[in-house]
């Protein structure tokens, strides 16, 4: 074991040691391994190889920076590393933002068509209310429109309370008779 481990130790001393060959050689060495470590972290051959491509330029414009083949190895193992998180990052953020835009996508079109559907049936019992007994109008649009209860309905007509709570009920219950549900109103349902 301790031999294994001294001859591990003597390698790495090597490769730390040793001069960084040139660009194309430094690029052939570890292009493929690189491409296989990104390709493992983004799932995607073609983003892992435009991932390493970038990171080499990066090595490229900071060729004078390392001094041996162990700190560009570091810097190109460490830099793809980085890369492939940060695209991971992004797209986590993206479909995120996607997901999001596609629940208030949602909601706004149920907003919408719930409007849409509340107009109608508003304007359709406006219609109905509209062409009920003169009183029995009067009391339900005080009641339903201006929010008022039978004892005030009943001072302002100058009714009694049952009278009024009469023609409340006989305007409901027309309503209700008159009211027709139309299929139109929901044809995106």
């Amino acid at each position: 074991m301790r031999n294994t481990d001294n001859l591990a130790n003597e390698k790495s001393k090597r490769l730390k040691q040793q001069q960084v060959p040139e660009f194309e050689e430094v690029f052939h060495l570890f292009h493929p391994a690189l491409c296989f470590f990104a390709r493992r972290l983004v799932n995607d051959a073609a983003i892992a190889q435009d991932i390493v491509t970038d990171v080499f330029v990066k090595l490229w414009q900071k060729k004078g920076d390392f001094d041996t083949v162990y700190s560009a190895k570091a810097f190109l193992y460490i830099s793809t590393r980085n890369a492939c998180l940060n695209h991971n990052h992004k797209v986590q953020y993206q479909s995120r933002i996607r997901e999001n835009i596609r629940q208030l996508s949602t909601e706004i079109e149920v907003n919408e068509m719930n409007e849409a559907i509340h107009t109608e049936v508003v304007r359709q019992v406006y219609n109905i209310v509209g062409g009920l007994p003169k009183k029995c109008k009067e009391v339900m649009v005080l009641s339903y429109t201006k929010g008022l209860d039978c004892h005030e309905i009943a001072r302002r007509m100058q009714l009694s309370v049952h009278t009024v709570r009469n023609q409340k009920n006989r305007g409901v219950h027309l309503v209700r008779n008159r009211f027709v549900f139309r299929e139109e109103l929901v044809p995106i349902l």
